[in-house]
């Protein structure tokens, strides 16, 4: 008996339904001691075309958010912004204003984010309008308000990740994506980043960071860290209070004088609207997340299906959201909106409903135009760029330790899905590449395309 018939029988006898096409395995160097799911529907022929482990518990790594803007889009709609009002509270005296400016945060993760070119400029926008209302000095601080609740890394992240810029945390105010640059040599940060603590460590085989959840201590290990020049992207452990350093120190620079009281507001408490920044609409911010895979972004459309509650009862909500639709995500393990958590667990069926539920809704042109295209762009762009699908994949990628997952769809030319695609991949000790080549033939071959 064949590697692949065996691994078909050993299913039905699990009492696992194994289609005759999945009993074709990838056919990737050790594939006999990796777990493999795989779900294919024909759209047009309201078909499942190829089955294979579909109601097997996957680890999703990054596909997962997928399902976060799925939930986010239906949830929330494609013109939904971040609305973060900047106010002053206290009193006024003539030209100057006695208390505090506050910057009430709204959890909105593309705040001077350098993937929207267009939004930048918050500080700007706040001096311009206090200069509009003729206010030349605040006797308190700039204050950053935060709401979100149980805000930073989610718990179930390996602590290994905090630190690098992927494993940017979702916080109450965000500022600059929650990423700085540092040059270890020298403990310069751009932008400054307050009460942060380096500690260098040489170490020739090359570059490693460490910072745990809610510690403001970096550890360093490099062989380069006496290089003055050398410099390294890290993630902020307090991103309010970078924001509420840059927007001083930038009012300072600008004439408004900035006293620094503590407990400055008067007995005579007024408020006074300074400015209203205005995130990216969110189709933009989902397309921005999708085709980079920004795991900080992720989180920050999940929280906004309900910001008010805590991140255990959004997940709650978005389960209930699929169930009334008829998928339920009962016996899925969703601990986060990005997928960065490898306790995770999706079955690529579930997934496959999900995507064929968008596929038919009202967002059925949108949503698939979210995704990144196989050879064209984002984490896409190398994959399949050679071939006939080149440009008529849309699918969202999931890579971290042996994993690689696949979730989207096939196009037609007019760009409308015309399947659904889902392979999942965990357990593999190849190199990768060697996965994505034997995914890359099994579509070419699924989909009857034959290639010189």
């Amino acid at each position: 008996m064949k590697g692949a018939q065996r691994f078909a029988a050993i299913l039905l006898c699990a009492g696992i339904a194994v289609t005759a096409s999945a009993e074709s395995v990838l056919g990737f160097e050790g594939e006999e001691t990796a777990t493999v799911g795989i779900y294919i529907k024909d759209l047009q022929e309201d078909k499942v075309i190829a089955e294979h482990n579909a109601g097997m518990a996957i680890t999703p790594a990054s596909t997962m958010k997928a399902l976060t803007a799925a939930t986010a889009l239906s949830v929330l709609g494609p013109d939904f912004s971040f609305t973060t009002p900047v106010n002053l509270r206290g009193s006024r005296s003539g030209s100057a204003w006695h208390g505090d400016l506050v910057v009430n945060s709204v959890a909105d993760p593309t705040l001077e984010s350098e993937y929207f070119d267009k939004n930048l400029g918050f500080c700007d926008s706040v001096i311009s309008h206090l200069r509009a209302m003729g206010i030349k000095s605040i006797s308190g601080r700039v204050v950053v308000a935060e709401t979100l609740k149980d805000a930073g890394p989610v718990p179930q992240w390996e602590i290994e990740d905090v630190a690098w810029s992927y494993g940017a945390a979702l916080y109450g105010a965000n500022w600059r994506d929650n990423v700085f640059r540092l040059w270890p040599a020298t403990g310069r940060t751009q932008p400054h980043v307050p009460d942060l603590k380096v500690e260098l460590h040489k170490d020739a085989d090359g570059t490693d960071l460490l910072r745990g959840a809610g510690s403001n201590t970096l550890e360093v290990w490099g062989r380069d860290i006496n290089n003055a020049k050398w410099s390294l992207t890290a993630t902020m452990p307090y991103p309010a209070k970078v924001l509420s350093h840059e927007l001083t120190e930038r009012l300072r620079n600008a004439g408004v004088v900035v006293g620094g009281e503590k407990n400055a507001s008067t007995a005579r408490q007024e408020s006074e609207s300074v400015y209203v920044h205005k995130s990216p609409a969110a189709s933009a911010i989902l397309k921005s997340l999708l085709v980079r895979s920004d795991n900080m972004m992720a989180e920050g459309m999940l929280r906004a299906v309900s910001p008010s509650d805590n991140r255990k009862d959004v997940i709650k909500r978005e389960k209930e959201l699929w169930d009334a639709r008829g998928i339920s995500l009962k016996y899925c393990g969703i601990l986060d909106g990005s997928g960065l958590s490898m306790g995770n667990k999706l079955t690529p069926r579930v997934l496959g409903y999900v995507l064929e539920w968008m596929a038919r809704s009202p967002y059925g042109e949108l949503y698939p135009s979210l995704l990144p295209r196989a050879g064209v762009n984002g984490t896409m762009k190398s994959f399949m760029a050679k071939t006939p699908l080149k440009g008529r994949l849309a699918l969202k990628t999931g890579s971290v330790s042996a994993v690689q997952c696949y979730a989207g769809y096939l196009l037609d030319e007019d760009g409308k899905p015309t399947h659904v695609v889902v392979i999942m991949v965990n357990s593999f000790y190849c190199p990768r590449g060697r996965v994505r080549e034997a995914i890359s033939k099994y579509l070419l071959s699924t989909f009857n395309i034959e290639t010189e």
